[in-house]
Protein backbone atom coordinates (compact mmCIF):
# COMPACT_ATOMS: atom_id res chain seq x y z
CA UNK A 1 0.00 0.00 0.00
CA UNK A 2 1.36 3.41 -0.91
CA UNK A 3 1.71 5.99 1.83
CA UNK A 4 2.36 8.86 -0.57
CA UNK A 5 0.20 11.88 0.15
CA UNK A 6 -1.72 13.50 -2.69
CA UNK A 7 -0.59 17.15 -2.77
CA UNK A 8 -3.68 18.17 -4.71
CA UNK A 9 -5.88 16.57 -2.04
CA UNK A 10 -4.06 18.59 0.58
CA UNK A 11 -4.53 21.72 -1.44
CA UNK A 12 -8.26 20.94 -1.64
CA UNK A 13 -8.36 20.57 2.14
CA UNK A 14 -6.75 23.95 2.54
CA UNK A 15 -9.17 25.45 0.03
CA UNK A 16 -12.14 24.22 2.00
CA UNK A 17 -10.79 26.19 4.92
CA UNK A 18 -11.19 29.29 2.72
CA UNK A 19 -7.47 29.92 2.45
CA UNK A 20 -6.43 31.46 -0.86
CA UNK A 21 -4.45 28.98 -2.97
CA UNK A 22 -1.95 30.51 -5.38
CA UNK A 23 -2.08 29.62 -9.05
CA UNK A 24 0.48 27.17 -10.45
CA UNK A 25 2.41 30.06 -11.96
CA UNK A 26 2.47 31.93 -8.66
CA UNK A 27 3.62 28.80 -6.81
CA UNK A 28 6.46 28.26 -9.26
CA UNK A 29 7.49 31.87 -8.77
CA UNK A 30 7.49 31.46 -4.98
CA UNK A 31 9.44 28.21 -5.27
CA UNK A 32 12.06 30.00 -7.34
CA UNK A 33 12.24 32.85 -4.83
CA UNK A 34 12.73 30.39 -1.97
CA UNK A 35 15.25 28.34 -3.98
CA UNK A 36 13.35 25.13 -3.25
CA UNK A 37 14.60 21.80 -4.56
CA UNK A 38 11.59 19.87 -5.81
CA UNK A 39 13.16 16.43 -5.38
CA UNK A 40 13.07 13.78 -2.71
CA UNK A 41 15.65 13.97 0.07
CA UNK A 42 17.13 10.55 0.88
CA UNK A 43 17.54 9.87 4.58
CA UNK A 44 18.96 6.46 3.70
CA UNK A 45 22.20 8.09 2.54
CA UNK A 46 23.16 7.91 6.23
CA UNK A 47 23.71 4.72 8.23
CA UNK A 48 23.57 4.88 12.04
CA UNK A 49 26.88 3.52 13.40
CA UNK A 50 25.21 1.07 15.77
CA UNK A 51 21.99 -0.08 17.45
CA UNK A 52 22.17 2.44 20.32
CA UNK A 53 22.54 5.33 17.89
CA UNK A 54 19.73 3.97 15.73
CA UNK A 55 17.40 3.70 18.75
CA UNK A 56 18.28 7.28 19.72
CA UNK A 57 17.40 8.62 16.27
CA UNK A 58 14.07 6.80 16.14
CA UNK A 59 13.06 7.42 19.74
CA UNK A 60 9.58 9.00 19.93
CA UNK A 61 10.18 10.27 23.47
CA UNK A 62 10.13 14.05 23.85
CA UNK A 63 13.63 14.43 25.32
CA UNK A 64 16.44 12.07 24.25
CA UNK A 65 20.10 12.26 25.21
CA UNK A 66 22.94 10.16 23.83
CA UNK A 67 26.23 9.67 25.69
CA UNK A 68 29.17 8.06 23.95
CA UNK A 69 32.95 7.78 23.68
CA UNK A 70 35.15 9.94 21.51
CA UNK A 71 34.56 9.03 17.88
CA UNK A 72 31.24 7.33 18.57
CA UNK A 73 29.30 9.35 15.98
CA UNK A 74 27.07 11.17 18.48
CA UNK A 75 27.07 14.58 16.79
CA UNK A 76 26.16 13.19 13.37
CA UNK A 77 23.45 11.09 15.01
CA UNK A 78 21.98 14.31 16.43
CA UNK A 79 22.13 15.91 12.97
CA UNK A 80 20.03 13.12 11.53
CA UNK A 81 17.69 12.82 14.47
CA UNK A 82 16.93 16.47 13.87
CA UNK A 83 16.40 15.78 10.14
CA UNK A 84 14.30 12.70 10.80
CA UNK A 85 12.14 14.60 13.28
CA UNK A 86 11.46 17.20 10.59
CA UNK A 87 9.96 14.52 8.37
CA UNK A 88 7.48 13.77 11.15
CA UNK A 89 6.27 17.36 11.54
CA UNK A 90 2.53 17.97 10.99
CA UNK A 91 1.50 19.47 7.67
CA UNK A 92 0.85 23.21 7.65
CA UNK A 93 0.12 25.92 5.11
CA UNK A 94 3.37 27.64 4.25
CA UNK A 95 3.07 31.30 5.34
CA UNK A 96 4.53 32.47 2.01
CA UNK A 97 2.73 30.44 -0.65
CA UNK A 98 0.12 28.46 1.35
CA UNK A 99 1.38 25.18 -0.16
CA UNK A 100 1.07 22.25 2.29
CA UNK A 101 4.48 21.91 3.96
CA UNK A 102 6.02 20.24 6.98
CA UNK A 103 7.44 23.19 8.92
CA UNK A 104 9.89 23.01 11.81
CA UNK A 105 12.41 25.32 13.45
CA UNK A 106 15.25 24.23 15.73
CA UNK A 107 17.84 25.96 17.85
CA UNK A 108 21.26 24.42 18.50
CA UNK A 109 22.96 25.74 21.63
CA UNK A 110 26.49 25.75 23.07
CA UNK A 111 28.18 27.94 25.66
CA UNK A 112 29.59 30.31 22.99
CA UNK A 113 29.10 30.62 19.24
CA UNK A 114 32.82 30.05 18.74
CA UNK A 115 32.32 26.62 20.35
CA UNK A 116 29.44 26.02 17.95
CA UNK A 117 31.62 26.83 14.94
CA UNK A 118 34.44 24.52 16.02
CA UNK A 119 32.25 21.52 16.81
CA UNK A 120 28.62 21.02 15.89
CA UNK A 121 28.51 23.43 12.92
CA UNK A 122 31.57 21.77 11.41
CA UNK A 123 29.87 18.35 11.64
CA UNK A 124 26.64 19.78 10.25
CA UNK A 125 28.43 21.16 7.16
CA UNK A 126 29.93 17.78 6.37
CA UNK A 127 26.39 16.78 5.40
CA UNK A 128 24.73 20.13 4.68
CA UNK A 129 27.28 22.74 3.54
CA UNK A 130 26.44 26.38 2.92
CA UNK A 131 25.70 25.77 -0.73
CA UNK A 132 23.51 22.72 -0.19
CA UNK A 133 20.88 22.68 -2.99
CA UNK A 134 17.61 24.21 -1.89
CA UNK A 135 19.02 25.82 1.24
CA UNK A 136 19.70 29.34 2.44
CA UNK A 137 22.49 30.32 4.86
CA UNK A 138 22.72 33.53 6.85
CA UNK A 139 25.11 34.68 9.57
CA UNK A 140 28.54 33.40 10.52
CA UNK A 141 31.87 35.09 11.31
CA UNK A 142 31.25 35.06 15.06
CA UNK A 143 27.54 35.67 14.53
CA UNK A 144 24.72 33.13 14.94
CA UNK A 145 24.01 31.09 11.82
CA UNK A 146 20.61 30.16 10.38
CA UNK A 147 20.53 27.38 7.80
CA UNK A 148 17.20 26.59 6.12
CA UNK A 149 16.84 23.29 4.22
CA UNK A 150 13.99 22.74 1.77
CA UNK A 151 13.15 19.49 -0.03
CA UNK A 152 10.42 16.97 -0.71
CA UNK A 153 9.79 14.18 1.75
CA UNK A 154 9.41 10.54 0.78
CA UNK A 155 5.63 10.99 0.93
CA UNK A 156 5.69 13.81 -1.61
CA UNK A 157 5.04 16.59 0.92
CA UNK A 158 7.36 19.57 0.93
CA UNK A 159 9.56 20.02 4.01
CA UNK A 160 11.16 23.20 5.34
CA UNK A 161 13.62 22.91 8.22
CA UNK A 162 15.05 26.03 9.84
CA UNK A 163 18.06 25.48 12.10
CA UNK A 164 19.56 28.28 14.19
CA UNK A 165 23.04 27.78 15.66
CA UNK A 166 23.75 30.05 18.63
CA UNK A 167 25.97 30.45 21.68
CA UNK A 168 24.63 31.44 25.07
CA UNK A 169 27.62 33.67 25.87
CA UNK A 170 26.46 35.64 28.94
CA UNK A 171 22.76 34.84 28.46
CA UNK A 172 20.67 32.09 29.97
CA UNK A 173 18.47 29.83 27.87
CA UNK A 174 15.23 31.47 28.96
CA UNK A 175 16.44 34.93 27.94
CA UNK A 176 17.88 33.75 24.61
CA UNK A 177 14.75 31.85 23.56
CA UNK A 178 12.22 34.31 24.96
CA UNK A 179 9.75 35.46 22.33
CA UNK A 180 10.98 32.91 19.79
CA UNK A 181 8.99 29.94 18.52
CA UNK A 182 10.72 26.59 18.07
CA UNK A 183 9.80 23.00 17.33
CA UNK A 184 12.87 21.59 19.02
CA UNK A 185 16.22 22.29 20.65
CA UNK A 186 19.57 20.54 20.54
CA UNK A 187 21.88 21.04 23.53
CA UNK A 188 25.30 20.13 22.19
CA UNK A 189 27.75 18.90 24.88
CA UNK A 190 24.86 18.78 27.34
CA UNK A 191 26.99 18.48 30.48
CA UNK A 192 28.60 21.88 29.79
CA UNK A 193 25.21 23.57 30.15
CA UNK A 194 23.86 24.73 33.52
CA UNK A 195 21.75 22.55 35.77
CA UNK A 196 18.15 22.98 34.69
CA UNK A 197 18.97 23.44 31.00
CA UNK A 198 16.71 20.57 29.96
CA UNK A 199 13.81 22.01 31.94
CA UNK A 200 14.31 25.41 30.33
CA UNK A 201 14.31 24.23 26.73
CA UNK A 202 11.49 21.73 27.27
CA UNK A 203 9.27 24.66 28.22
CA UNK A 204 10.25 26.63 25.10
CA UNK A 205 9.71 24.08 22.32
CA UNK A 206 6.55 22.84 20.61
CA UNK A 207 5.50 26.37 19.55
CA UNK A 208 6.25 26.34 15.81
CA UNK A 209 4.53 26.82 13.41
CA UNK A 210 1.59 28.92 14.53
CA UNK A 211 -1.36 26.67 15.33
CA UNK A 212 -3.65 28.43 12.85
CA UNK A 213 -1.41 27.30 9.97
CA UNK A 214 -1.92 23.58 10.62
CA UNK A 215 -4.00 21.75 8.01
CA UNK A 216 -5.32 19.49 10.74
CA UNK A 217 -6.30 21.76 13.60
CA UNK A 218 -6.03 18.83 16.04
CA UNK A 219 -2.49 17.84 15.02
CA UNK A 220 0.25 18.13 17.63
CA UNK A 221 3.23 20.28 16.77
CA UNK A 222 6.71 18.84 17.16
CA UNK A 223 8.07 19.17 20.69
CA UNK A 224 11.53 17.65 20.85
CA UNK A 225 14.73 18.20 22.86
CA UNK A 226 17.94 16.30 22.15
CA UNK A 227 21.38 16.35 23.73
CA UNK A 228 24.75 14.69 23.29
CA UNK A 229 27.80 14.42 25.53
CA UNK A 230 30.85 12.45 26.49
CA UNK A 231 30.58 10.78 29.88
CA UNK A 232 31.06 13.42 32.63
CA UNK A 233 31.85 12.71 36.27
CA UNK A 234 29.09 11.63 38.64
CA UNK A 235 29.22 15.11 40.18
CA UNK A 236 27.67 16.46 36.97
CA UNK A 237 23.99 17.39 37.20
CA UNK A 238 23.40 15.15 34.20
CA UNK A 239 24.07 12.01 36.27
CA UNK A 240 21.16 12.60 38.59
CA UNK A 241 18.90 14.04 35.87
CA UNK A 242 19.43 11.23 33.38
CA UNK A 243 20.35 8.21 35.51
CA UNK A 244 19.21 8.10 39.11
CA UNK A 245 16.23 10.45 38.92
CA UNK A 246 15.24 10.42 35.26
CA UNK A 247 11.59 11.37 34.89
CA UNK A 248 8.93 10.43 32.39
CA UNK A 249 9.33 11.94 28.95
CA UNK A 250 13.13 11.61 28.98
CA UNK A 251 15.26 8.85 27.45
CA UNK A 252 18.97 8.18 27.95
CA UNK A 253 21.06 6.26 25.43
CA UNK A 254 24.54 5.09 26.46
CA UNK A 255 26.81 3.74 23.73
CA UNK A 256 29.17 0.81 24.46
CA UNK A 257 32.83 1.31 25.30
CA UNK A 258 34.99 2.27 22.34
CA UNK A 259 37.24 -0.72 23.01
CA UNK A 260 34.46 -3.29 23.35
CA UNK A 261 33.30 -5.69 20.64
CA UNK A 262 30.00 -3.76 20.56
CA UNK A 263 31.70 -0.40 19.89
CA UNK A 264 29.78 1.86 17.50
CA UNK A 265 31.27 3.74 14.55
CA UNK A 266 34.51 1.72 14.56
CA UNK A 267 34.29 1.31 10.78
CA UNK A 268 34.80 5.06 10.40
CA UNK A 269 37.85 5.27 12.69
CA UNK A 270 41.52 4.29 12.28
CA UNK A 271 42.33 0.84 13.64
CA UNK A 272 44.54 2.28 16.39
CA UNK A 273 42.22 5.21 17.23
CA UNK A 274 41.51 4.19 20.83
CA UNK A 275 44.90 2.56 21.37
CA UNK A 276 46.61 5.89 20.82
CA UNK A 277 44.21 7.64 23.20
CA UNK A 278 44.73 5.05 25.94
CA UNK A 279 48.52 5.28 25.67
CA UNK A 280 48.61 9.02 26.28
CA UNK A 281 45.84 9.60 28.83
CA UNK A 282 45.33 8.77 32.53
CA UNK A 283 42.86 6.14 33.69
CA UNK A 284 40.13 8.58 34.71
CA UNK A 285 40.16 10.12 31.21
CA UNK A 286 40.03 6.69 29.53
CA UNK A 287 37.11 5.64 31.73
CA UNK A 288 35.04 8.58 30.54
CA UNK A 289 36.20 9.25 26.99
CA UNK A 290 36.86 5.70 25.80
CA UNK A 291 34.89 3.32 28.03
CA UNK A 292 31.97 5.79 28.19
CA UNK A 293 31.37 5.43 31.92
CA UNK A 294 30.55 8.26 34.29
CA UNK A 295 33.85 9.28 35.84
CA UNK A 296 34.71 9.34 39.48
CA UNK A 297 34.67 12.64 41.27
CA UNK A 298 38.06 14.29 41.19
CA UNK A 299 37.49 15.15 44.84
CA UNK A 300 38.24 11.62 45.96
CA UNK A 301 38.69 7.95 45.10
CA UNK A 302 35.64 5.64 45.02
CA UNK A 303 35.52 3.03 47.76
CA UNK A 304 34.11 0.44 45.34
CA UNK A 305 35.75 0.96 41.91
CA UNK A 306 34.41 -2.40 40.66
CA UNK A 307 30.85 -1.04 40.70
CA UNK A 308 29.47 -1.05 37.15
CA UNK A 309 26.27 0.85 36.40
CA UNK A 310 25.40 -1.45 33.52
CA UNK A 311 25.93 -4.62 35.52
CA UNK A 312 24.84 -3.70 39.03
CA UNK A 313 21.77 -1.51 38.41
CA UNK A 314 18.51 -3.06 37.25
CA UNK A 315 16.87 -1.58 34.16
CA UNK A 316 13.50 -1.37 35.95
CA UNK A 317 12.27 -1.56 39.56
CA UNK A 318 12.87 -4.98 41.13
CA UNK A 319 9.55 -6.44 42.34
CA UNK A 320 9.10 -7.47 45.97
CA UNK A 321 8.53 -11.22 46.47
CA UNK A 322 6.40 -11.80 49.61
CA UNK A 323 7.48 -15.45 49.77
CA UNK A 324 11.10 -14.48 50.42
CA UNK A 325 12.59 -12.99 53.56
CA UNK A 326 12.75 -9.20 53.61
CA UNK A 327 16.21 -8.03 54.66
CA UNK A 328 16.93 -4.68 56.31
CA UNK A 329 20.31 -3.05 56.91
CA UNK A 330 20.24 -0.14 59.35
CA UNK A 331 22.83 2.50 60.08
CA UNK A 332 21.89 4.21 63.34
CA UNK A 333 23.34 5.02 66.72
CA UNK A 334 21.81 6.31 69.91
CA UNK A 335 23.13 9.85 69.63
CA UNK A 336 23.56 10.39 65.87
CA UNK A 337 20.67 12.03 64.00
CA UNK A 338 21.27 10.89 60.40
CA UNK A 339 19.99 7.28 60.28
CA UNK A 340 19.59 5.29 57.08
CA UNK A 341 18.21 1.92 56.02
CA UNK A 342 18.21 -0.28 52.93
CA UNK A 343 15.72 -3.05 52.12
CA UNK A 344 16.71 -6.12 50.11
CA UNK A 345 15.94 -9.73 49.30
CA UNK A 346 18.16 -12.69 48.49
CA UNK A 347 16.96 -13.83 45.06
CA UNK A 348 20.07 -15.88 44.34
CA UNK A 349 21.96 -12.66 44.72
CA UNK A 350 21.36 -9.75 47.05
CA UNK A 351 18.89 -7.38 45.42
CA UNK A 352 18.40 -3.95 47.00
CA UNK A 353 14.78 -2.85 46.57
CA UNK A 354 14.40 0.42 48.44
CA UNK A 355 16.26 2.96 50.56
CA UNK A 356 15.28 5.22 53.43
CA UNK A 357 17.22 8.33 54.30
CA UNK A 358 15.01 10.98 55.90
CA UNK A 359 17.71 13.61 56.32
CA UNK A 360 19.13 15.20 59.43
CA UNK A 361 17.32 15.37 62.75
CA UNK A 362 15.77 11.89 63.05
CA UNK A 363 16.23 10.07 66.33
CA UNK A 364 15.48 6.34 66.82
CA UNK A 365 11.75 6.85 67.54
CA UNK A 366 10.99 9.00 64.50
CA UNK A 367 13.14 6.79 62.33
CA UNK A 368 11.36 3.68 63.60
CA UNK A 369 8.03 5.25 62.64
CA UNK A 370 9.36 5.88 59.15
CA UNK A 371 10.52 2.27 58.83
CA UNK A 372 7.08 1.03 59.86
CA UNK A 373 5.48 3.29 57.28
CA UNK A 374 7.82 1.91 54.60
CA UNK A 375 7.04 -1.68 55.57
CA UNK A 376 3.30 -1.11 55.42
CA UNK A 377 3.43 0.78 52.11
CA UNK A 378 5.89 -1.25 50.08
CA UNK A 379 6.21 -4.68 51.70
CA UNK A 380 2.76 -6.03 52.64
CA UNK A 381 2.24 -9.70 53.52
CA UNK A 382 5.96 -10.25 53.98
CA UNK A 383 7.00 -13.85 54.81
CA UNK A 384 9.64 -12.92 57.40
CA UNK A 385 11.77 -9.91 58.24
CA UNK A 386 15.44 -10.10 59.19
CA UNK A 387 17.29 -6.94 60.21
CA UNK A 388 20.86 -6.02 61.11
CA UNK A 389 22.13 -2.76 62.54
CA UNK A 390 25.30 -0.86 63.33
CA UNK A 391 26.99 -2.42 66.41
CA UNK A 392 27.17 1.10 67.86
CA UNK A 393 23.37 1.14 68.08
CA UNK A 394 23.54 -1.30 70.99
CA UNK A 395 25.39 1.20 73.15
CA UNK A 396 24.87 4.70 74.48
CA UNK A 397 21.64 4.19 76.38
CA UNK A 398 21.25 4.87 80.10
CA UNK A 399 19.16 1.91 81.19
CA UNK A 400 19.21 2.92 84.86
CA UNK A 401 17.87 6.31 83.85
CA UNK A 402 15.25 4.73 81.62
CA UNK A 403 16.97 5.54 78.31
CA UNK A 404 17.19 2.67 75.85
CA UNK A 405 19.89 2.33 73.20
CA UNK A 406 18.81 2.89 69.60
CA UNK A 407 18.83 -0.85 68.91
CA UNK A 408 16.42 -1.51 71.79
CA UNK A 409 14.09 1.29 70.72
CA UNK A 410 13.90 0.02 67.12
CA UNK A 411 13.39 -3.54 68.30
CA UNK A 412 10.40 -2.48 70.39
CA UNK A 413 8.88 -0.37 67.61
CA UNK A 414 9.29 -2.89 64.79
CA UNK A 415 8.44 -5.92 66.93
CA UNK A 416 11.28 -7.98 65.47
CA UNK A 417 14.74 -8.89 66.74
CA UNK A 418 17.49 -6.75 65.25
CA UNK A 419 20.83 -8.51 65.00
CA UNK A 420 24.42 -7.31 65.02
CA UNK A 421 26.41 -8.54 61.99
CA UNK A 422 30.03 -9.70 61.69
CA UNK A 423 29.93 -11.31 65.12
CA UNK A 424 29.78 -7.88 66.69
CA UNK A 425 32.86 -6.59 64.88
CA UNK A 426 32.72 -3.22 63.14
CA UNK A 427 36.01 -3.67 61.33
CA UNK A 428 35.95 -1.49 58.21
CA UNK A 429 38.03 -3.76 55.96
CA UNK A 430 35.65 -6.65 56.64
CA UNK A 431 32.59 -4.52 55.86
CA UNK A 432 34.06 -3.19 52.62
CA UNK A 433 35.26 -6.67 51.67
CA UNK A 434 31.72 -7.97 52.10
CA UNK A 435 30.41 -5.48 49.55
CA UNK A 436 33.29 -6.08 47.11
CA UNK A 437 32.59 -9.80 47.33
CA UNK A 438 28.99 -9.21 46.23
CA UNK A 439 29.98 -6.82 43.44
CA UNK A 440 32.28 -9.51 42.02
CA UNK A 441 29.58 -12.15 42.23
CA UNK A 442 31.81 -14.29 44.43
CA UNK A 443 29.31 -15.99 46.72
CA UNK A 444 26.64 -16.86 44.17
CA UNK A 445 28.36 -18.07 40.93
CA UNK A 446 27.72 -15.93 37.86
CA UNK A 447 25.70 -13.40 39.82
CA UNK A 448 26.45 -10.13 41.54
CA UNK A 449 24.78 -7.55 43.70
CA UNK A 450 21.92 -5.75 41.95
CA UNK A 451 20.28 -2.43 42.87
CA UNK A 452 16.80 -1.30 41.91
CA UNK A 453 16.46 2.17 40.37
CA UNK A 454 14.20 2.82 43.39
CA UNK A 455 17.48 3.36 45.33
CA UNK A 456 18.96 6.41 43.52
CA UNK A 457 21.10 7.62 46.44
CA UNK A 458 22.63 4.19 47.02
CA UNK A 459 23.45 3.97 43.31
CA UNK A 460 25.18 7.35 43.42
CA UNK A 461 27.09 6.25 46.50
CA UNK A 462 28.43 3.09 44.89
CA UNK A 463 29.15 4.99 41.67
CA UNK A 464 31.69 7.14 43.48
CA UNK A 465 30.12 9.51 45.99
CA UNK A 466 31.09 7.09 48.74
CA UNK A 467 34.80 7.81 48.50
CA UNK A 468 38.18 8.20 50.12
CA UNK A 469 38.85 11.91 50.37
CA UNK A 470 42.10 13.44 49.18
CA UNK A 471 44.47 14.36 51.99
CA UNK A 472 44.75 17.87 50.48
CA UNK A 473 43.54 19.83 47.49
CA UNK A 474 47.00 19.52 45.93
CA UNK A 475 47.25 15.76 46.44
CA UNK A 476 47.10 13.58 43.38
CA UNK A 477 47.18 9.97 44.63
CA UNK A 478 47.22 10.50 48.38
CA UNK A 479 43.93 9.69 50.12
CA UNK A 480 42.71 9.33 53.67
CA UNK A 481 42.48 5.85 55.20
CA UNK A 482 38.76 6.04 56.06
CA UNK A 483 35.86 6.77 53.68
CA UNK A 484 34.56 10.32 53.83
CA UNK A 485 31.59 10.72 56.16
CA UNK A 486 29.26 12.29 53.64
CA UNK A 487 25.50 12.20 54.09
CA UNK A 488 23.54 10.39 52.76
CA UNK A 489 26.03 8.29 50.82
CA UNK A 490 28.16 6.92 53.65
CA UNK A 491 25.03 6.28 55.77
CA UNK A 492 23.34 4.15 53.10
CA UNK A 493 26.55 2.30 52.26
CA UNK A 494 27.04 1.48 55.95
CA UNK A 495 23.52 0.08 56.05
CA UNK A 496 24.22 -2.08 52.99
CA UNK A 497 27.40 -3.39 54.63
CA UNK A 498 25.52 -4.50 57.74
CA UNK A 499 22.86 -6.20 55.60
CA UNK A 500 25.39 -8.09 53.47
CA UNK A 501 27.40 -9.10 56.53
CA UNK A 502 24.25 -10.38 58.22
CA UNK A 503 23.16 -12.44 55.21
CA UNK A 504 26.55 -13.97 54.38
CA UNK A 505 27.95 -14.39 57.86
CA UNK A 506 31.38 -13.56 59.19
CA UNK A 507 33.07 -16.82 58.21
CA UNK A 508 31.98 -16.63 54.59
CA UNK A 509 33.32 -13.07 54.35
CA UNK A 510 36.68 -14.04 55.86
CA UNK A 511 36.95 -16.98 53.45
CA UNK A 512 36.12 -14.78 50.48
CA UNK A 513 38.59 -12.09 51.51
CA UNK A 514 41.43 -14.65 51.83
CA UNK A 515 40.73 -16.34 48.49
CA UNK A 516 43.48 -15.44 46.06
CA UNK A 517 41.35 -16.36 43.09
CA UNK A 518 38.92 -13.49 43.41
CA UNK A 519 36.78 -13.50 40.32
CA UNK A 520 35.91 -10.35 38.46
CA UNK A 521 32.87 -10.34 36.23
CA UNK A 522 33.12 -6.93 34.65
CA UNK A 523 36.26 -7.20 32.54
CA UNK A 524 35.97 -5.81 29.06
CA UNK A 525 37.19 -7.56 25.96
CA UNK A 526 39.46 -5.62 23.67
CA UNK A 527 39.75 -8.30 21.03
CA UNK A 528 39.04 -5.91 18.19
CA UNK A 529 42.65 -4.78 17.88
CA UNK A 530 43.78 -7.47 15.40
CA UNK A 531 40.76 -7.40 13.12
CA UNK A 532 41.74 -5.13 10.26
CA UNK A 533 38.54 -5.85 8.39
CA UNK A 534 36.43 -4.64 11.28
CA UNK A 535 34.28 -7.77 11.23
CA UNK A 536 34.45 -8.02 14.99
CA UNK A 537 32.50 -4.77 15.27
CA UNK A 538 29.85 -5.82 12.76
CA UNK A 539 31.31 -3.95 9.80
CA UNK A 540 28.81 -1.41 8.48
CA UNK A 541 28.53 -0.17 4.94
CA UNK A 542 27.48 3.45 4.41
CA UNK A 543 23.88 3.93 3.46
CA UNK A 544 20.84 1.80 4.12
CA UNK A 545 19.03 3.71 6.88
CA UNK A 546 15.32 3.75 6.13
CA UNK A 547 13.19 5.02 9.05
CA UNK A 548 10.07 3.73 7.30
CA UNK A 549 11.36 0.18 7.79
CA UNK A 550 12.71 0.60 11.30
CA UNK A 551 9.86 -0.86 13.27
CA UNK A 552 8.10 2.41 14.03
Amino acid sequence: MSHRIDSQHLADQVSRKQIRILTEEEVRKRVKELDLVEKEFRLDHYMPPGPVTRAFILSPIQTSVIMGPLGGGKTTACVFKRIYAGTQAPIARHPVDQVPTRLCRWIVLRDTFRSVEKTVLESWQQWFPKGYPGSTWTGGNDRPVTHTLRFLGTDGVRIEMITEFAGLNDHDIETLMKGREYSGAWLNELDTHADGALDDVEQRVGRYPMANLLVDADAERLKIVIGDMNAPTIDSWTYKTLVTERGAGRAFFQQPSGRSLQAENRHNLPLDYYTRIIENQPEYFVRRMVDNEFGYSRKGMPVHPSFDQERHVAKSPIPFNPSLDLLIGIDISTNALTPAAVFAQNTGRIAFLREVWPGHGFGPIRFGELLLQTLNEYFPNVHRIRAWADPASAFGGDKEGGQLAALDQLTQMLGIPIEIPFGGSNELSMRLGAVDMELRGYTEPNTSLIISPECPLLIEAYAGKYRFKKTSAQATNDFEDLPEKSHPYSDLCDGSQYLIGGVRGRQAIIAAASDKGQRRGNSQSSGWGKNKAGAGWGAVKPGGFDPRKAGL
